[in-house]
């Protein structure tokens, strides 16, 4: 009977869950860096000069105060001429763009220098509908981005989980131990007769590397070491089990368990280790 294997479900499960982890924290990452951190930062710039503006309109033109919040604002202005604008509709001031936030830019430089009433109103109704929007942002911390790089570089590590099950699943396709008993693996073909021993030193080994307790080595005319690991591929213990009897027929049945032995202070048979 020809003995096939299979991808074992706790190797591809484990597989899949770590590349889902690492690409998902890599791309949060990218999400975080990229689009987050920066968005915090303009709200947090936005806020700051809100929140000057606000307390300089309380103090008479020409103050000190007025003209620090006037340096503020000539900053903003100039940075948000670099930023690309987008119009605002409706004819009302939207300050999460640059357009709409350039408007109130010049309505607060109006507001600093001339101090008419209108444009005074005109600037605190802008300013409390800007620290309903900024004034609760957090500013991010200087580790806010190179703690970003961690899990940015988690992305790697799962398209490498990704190739690793691919790999496998198709290694899972080419085991098989047919009814002459020739063995084939990714490795290669092996007749009956190419196959001089197995080596199950380490076969359910109870101690040492415990990972190490699903693998046999089998042993070919040429002096190959094959690995049949049973961890990552279903069924491969029938394989093994099946060489095993054939080499060690007194130590190993065909489902790679050690042949019980009977003593004559026990009428239970018992397992060797």
């Amino acid at each position: 009977m020809e003995i096939t294997t299979t991808l074992a479900t706790r190797y591809w499960l484990k597989t899949i869950i770590m590349a889902v982890v690492c690409i998902g924290l890599g791309l949060w990452g990218l999400y975080d860096y990229f689009i987050d951190i920066p968005q915090r930062e303009e709200a947090s710039a936005k806020s700051i000069v809100l929140r000057s503006v606000n307390a300089a309109l309380a103090t008479e033109v020409g103050s000190t105060q007025r003209s620090e919040a006037e340096g503020e604002v000539n900053m903003a202005l100039e940075f948000a001429a670099k930023v690309p604008v987008r119009e605002t509709g409706g004819g009302l001031v939207d300050l999460g763009n640059a357009a709409g936030w350039i408007e109130a830019l010049e309505v607060f430089q109006a507001a600093l220098s001339k101090g008419r009433l209108d444009l005074q109103q005109q600037a605190l109704v802008l300013i409390e509908d800007g620290l309903d929007q900024y004034g609760s942002v957090t500013p991010p911390s200087k580790y806010d981005r190179p703690m970003q790089w961690a899990f940015i570089l988690c992305l790697p590590f799962g398209f490498y989980y990704l190739l690793a099950f691919k790999k496998m699943s198709n290694h899972a396709k080419i085991y098989c131990l047919d009814s002459d008993g020739r063995l084939t693996t990714p490795e290669g073909s092996w007749a009956s007769d190419e196959i001089v021993d197995i080596d199950l030193s380490r076969w359910i080994a109870p101690k040492g590397n415990a990972r190490s307790t699903w693998t046999a080595k089998v042993v070919t005319s040429d002096g190959e070491h094959l690995i049949l690991d049973d961890y990552v591929f279903e069924d491969m213990h029938l394989i093994i089990g099946s060489l095993a009897h054939k080499f060690y027929p007194n130590e190993w049945t065909p489902l790679a368990k050690r042949v019980r032995v009977e003593t004559g202070e026990d009428e239970n048979p018992t397992e060797d280790n």
